[in-house]
């Protein structure tokens, strides 16, 4: 065994490992088809509080699992249990950003405060009763260290309490959202490349996330910028590995809304010929390696989310081409849980998100769930 994957889904990290020749213990939620394929060893740990890592269970199938001292690299999950993260490292070397990092980063206000020491556009935030701008601004209500949308609402109009405990109210900004993916090394950094994203909304998740396609460049002119500012936050904070930094971009402005110290879901848009294995890279970059330069995919890739409208059952039968994150025959899936991930290529943005709308019909079809249209943003 080369190294220990742990998130909440393991499945693009595990086919990023097996693409580099690596032998990989995969820990996630759901041990699915695709991820125990790519995997030497995978795992189903618990859940808790819906849809978070029960930690007791799963330090103890590491501990059974793997040996002492086995590197691990953490995915999503850990963001708003970084305590979590200090348990793991405390028994296995975490290849990436340790849990301070990810602490101070995952912090809205300390990341609020880094963002104006740098003069790097960010939306004003509050943990307390808004005042001033934020009294009759549009807001948002965030949870700390939240992730794939589902946290976030609106604020209703003229409400001036304070947030719910482990949240924070940002103004709402307009523009069109971005990912940008970076390796860094701790005192430089490349750019993989940027994502378009949009959203799959529903009345009470109305900024769930739907999907990314990319490669794209960062639209208005306002790349280099970009690409700039979130150079400056990777060496200032001697970040190493990938690195993703959520954007909202308007044709005149442009913010950081978020930046996620590890592998994010942007990873399986790049690991593609003739990019490298991303996984390689991370490990090499945590190293204090840099490729020179990094190839561009040369279509675009488009990965979106199937959610379950409502419960429903995975029929016998082989699934789709493109489809991801494949659960066994009789998996019984839960309303409003993610089902699948379609993708599809393209020769442009557009030809591969209606590649990806089109296998999204088709699989809502083999499960016999409503046609709906997620809304992109």
């Amino acid at each position: 065994m080369d190294l220990a994957i742990i998130a909440l889904s393991a499945r693009p990290l595990a086919a990023s490992a097996a693409r580099a020749g690596l032998a990989a213990l995969a820990l996630d939620l759901f041990a699915d088809l695709d991820t125990c394929a790519h995997a030497a060893r995978c795992v189903r740990v618990h859940k808790k509080d819906g849809f978070a890592f029960d930690g007791d269970d799963l330090l103890q199938a590491l501990a059974s699992l793997s040996p002492p001292g086995l590197p691990v690299v953490l995915g999503g999950g850990f963001e708003h249990d970084t305590a979590l993260m200090q348990r793991i490292g405390e028994r296995n070397p975490i290849l990436g950003n340790m849990a301070e990092t990810v602490r101070v980063l995952k912090d809205p206000i300390a990341l609020a405060a880094l963002c104006g020491h740098l003069g790097i556009p960010f939306p004003a935030i509050t943990l307390e009763a808004p005042t001033g701008e934020l009294l009759t601004a549009p807001l948002l209500e965030k949870r700390i260290g939240g992730t794939a949308g589902f946290h976030i609402h609106p604020r209703a109009p003229g409400d001036i309490s304070p947030p719910a405990p482990d949240y924070y109210l940002e103004r709402q900004v307009e523009g069109e959202t971005y990912s940008l993916l970076l390796l860094s090394n701790g005192k430089e950094a490349r750019a993989v490349g940027a994502v378009r994203q949009w959203l799959d909304p529903t009345p009470d998740r109305p900024f769930r996330y739907g999907g990314a396609a990319g490669p794209v460049a960062l639209p208005h002119g306002h790349g280099p910028a970009i690409l700039a500012a979130a150079t400056k936050i990777a060496t200032l904070c001697g970040l190493v590995g990938l690195i993703s930094f959520d954007l909202m971009i308007a044709p005149t402005e442009w913010w950081l809304l978020e930046v996620n110290p590890r592998p994010g879901a942007s990873l399986e848009i790049f690991d593609v010929d003739p990019m490298p294995p991303l996984l390689a890279l991370h490990l090499a970059a945590c190293g204090g390696k840099l490729p020179q330069a990094l190839p561009s995919p040369k279509e675009v890739m488009a990965a979106a989310i199937l959610y379950a409208d409502h419960q429903v059952m995975i029929p016998n039968g082989d699934w789709p081409p493109e489809v991801r994150d494949r659960t066994a025959a009789g998996t019984v899936i839960p309303e409003g849980a993610p089902v699948c991930t379609v993708k599809a290529h393209g020769a442009t943005l557009e030809a591969a998100r209606a590649g990806a709308d089109a296998r999204l019909a088709e699989v809502r079809q083999r499960l016999g769930l409503p046609g709906g249209d997620g809304a992109a943003s």
